[in-house]
């Protein structure tokens, strides 16, 4: 049987959770499976943790979940940010979405693609502080950059198709918005951003011109390159071309988000939350930037 090779971010070494220090816990907000066998041991748990485990984990049609909180909060997330189950039971009796989240797997023929979802902050510091995006097989110290990965795959791409527009017209600005208020929201303040955003108007524009300045293209190009990564498993079905067109409008989008927050780590751990992780969201905007043109999101646009 022929092994498959799993291929991970370089930055993957330095990953940890920040636990406490996270100013956006992945406990709230979000439904919690439990896993079946990590559920029949939890349930099995004498004294007063398996007491309360029991009060707080149901079973919808045999799948186990945690009863969130009025505040949408997971019951053993403690007011400092903690874990009472890491605390209590240690970090290897986790359910599996709890030890393996925000990593991802995608698979890409024998190639499994590995990483990091950019909702988790620590993600997101991770990328953008790397002097350049390159990667690993797992198990083996040699690295190479995402443009070698896209060869050995057979997906080679024009580099201008890794970067977003350095300006953006009106046009490309109000195609992104489009689509991006055609999504489902994940709350109310972001259909409050988008608003936001529209009423910025033109004044929008200049300052993701200036943001993109600062920030250079090697930022610009690493962030566009990681996106797409995340969305390769989907090119026998969209093609490269509308995934690469898809993670150049996501990447200027973040832009034009990150002027308005004046928060460039926090505007692409808020559009990953609504974006990457629903995956009717993600399939909205792939379409929708694969009917343009290969040039809208590279050049002056329409």
């Amino acid at each position: 049987m022929e092994r498959i090779i799993t291929i991970w971010p370089d930055f993957a070494a330095d990953f940890a959770c920040k636990a406490g220090g996270c100013r956006h816990t992945c406990c709230r907000g979000w439904e919690i499976d439990v896993d079946s066998d990590t559920a029949h041991w939890y349930l099995s748990l004498d004294g007063p943790l398996g007491d309360e485990l029991r009060r707080k984990i149901r079973c919808d049609d045999g799948t186990y979940s945690f009863r969130l909180t009025a505040d949408e909060r997971c019951p053993f997330l403690r007011s400092d940010g903690l874990c009472r189950l890491v605390l209590g039971l240690g970090e290897e009796n986790l359910c599996e979405i709890c030890t393996m989240h925000p990593r991802f797997f995608a698979l890409c023929g024998k190639i499994e693609l590995a990483g990091f979802g950019l909702a988790c902050e620590k993600a997101t510091e991770l990328l953008l502080a790397a002097k350049e995006l390159c990667f690993h097989a797992e198990g083996d110290s040699q690295s190479f950059t995402f443009p070698a990965l896209l060869m050995f795959l057979g997906y080679p791409v024009p580099d201008a198709w890794l970067r977003p527009p350095a300006r953006l017209t009106r046009g490309q600005m109000s195609f992104l918005l489009e689509q991006m208020e055609a999504t489902e929201p994940i709350d109310a303040v972001w259909t409050r951003q988008l608003a936001a955003l529209r009423a910025a108007g033109d004044a929008l524009l200049l300052s993701y011109a200036q943001l993109f300045a600062a920030q250079g293209e090697a930022v610009a190009g690493r962030l566009t390159s990681y996106i797409l990564y995340r969305q390769l498993d989907k090119v026998p079905r969209y093609g490269i071309g509308a995934l690469a067109a898809y993670a150049r409008g996501n990447a200027a989008f973040i832009y034009l988000l990150a002027a308005s927050l004046q928060d460039f780590p926090e505007a692409v751990r808020r559009w990953s939350e609504q974006i990457e992780y629903d995956e009717e969201n993600t399939a909205h905007l792939i379409e929708a930037c694969g009917r343009e043109s290969s040039s809208f999101l590279i050049g002056n646009g329409r």
